[in-house]
């Protein structure tokens, strides 16, 4: 029996998605769940559901600095989220906060640490520059515009599926035939947005970008062993832990260009980390992601 059921959200409104209903004085109950192919909650939605979580306890005038994650075990996305937050630190310039997301009572699904921070003015900043002079987002091929041919080897190797979900707008830079990485250090670069505006809420924008910070992050771990995959007959790959720093205001409805290298697979694991700058060319975030890289059954 499902104790808390919850419709299935609509894929456009991101708000809507990452929106919480207070269950206690510092835990949370989800409204809608984004299901991935593999019938489970869309990490993302996981991600940003739990920054979301912690902001709402955090004191005001802090921004989301950072957050890692461990996904303990498949959400399911028909039943609420349990979001339990407990308060780690208030000191004078930073706040953290863990977060424990709970479904069927005592199933736990994730272990999060979120941190918050005050903006420190006159302090030494540097920002590295992206490796390659950035494109016009607006000028690449989207998704559909691909031969299908690449989606179909995609997929048969490693489960991604050629297609992008409706609230997003995402586009490849300068991809490889078949989206066949090279090795030893496979690299991708795309950029992603939300399609529709969001309200100006700093922490709404950052839960925003935990979102989409899941959406072909740790495609570069499996994505420069496609032939190998195939002659394992596919790999199952699924996300193990998460992690993301965010050094200065974004807007998760403007375009963020990811350059995802992945510097390791070994032992049927794979890391990707990514830098991200926005359209200007800043250095606005940094991530990473571990997935398992498993051959299938």
């Amino acid at each position: 029996m499902n104790p808390h059921p919850i419709p299935a959200w609509d894929g456009r409104d991101l708000a809507e998605l990452l929106a919480l209903d207070a269950s206690g004085p510092a835990s949370f109950r989800t409204r809608c769940g984004d299901a991935n192919a593999h019938g489970r909650a869309f990490g993302g939605q996981i991600l940003g559901q739990a920054l979301m979580a912690a902001a709402r306890t955090a004191p005001p005038g802090r921004a989301c600095s950072a957050m890692q994650f461990m996904f303990l075990q498949g959400t399911l996305p028909d039943q609420a989220l349990e979001l339990q937050v407990t308060a780690l630190q208030d000191g004078k310039r930073f706040a953290s906060r863990h977060v424990r997301g709970v479904q069927s009572g005592d199933r736990l699904v994730f272990d999060a640490q979120v941190s918050f921070a005050l903006a420190t003015e006159g302090a030494p900043a540097h920002a590295v520059p992206p490796r390659v002079a950035l494109e016009d987002p607006e000028t690449l091929p989207t998704l559909d515009q691909l031969p299908p041919a690449w989606g179909e080897s995609v997929q048969r190797a490693v489960g991604y599926l050629l297609r992008v979900k409706p609230v997003l707008d995402f586009r490849f830079a300068a991809p490889p035939d078949r989206l066949r990485l090279a090795l030893p250090e496979p690299r991708l670069r795309f950029w992603v947005k939300v399609r529709e505006r969001l309200p100006d809420d700093p922490s709404l924008h950052a839960a925003a970008f935990a979102y989409l910070s899941d959406w072909w992050l740790n495609f570069p771990a499996s994505g420069g062993h496609q032939a190998e995959a195939e002659a394992l007959g596919g790999l199952y790959v699924a996300s193990l832990n998460h992690a993301l720093w965010l050094h200065r205001p974004l807007r998760a409805d403007q375009w963020l260009h990811f350059d995802s290298t992945s510097p390791v697979a070994a032992n049927g694991r794979g890391l990707s980390i990514a830098q991200v700058h926005d359209r200007s060319g800043m250095l606005v975030a940094s991530a990473t992601q571990e997935c398992v890289m498993a051959p299938r059954g």
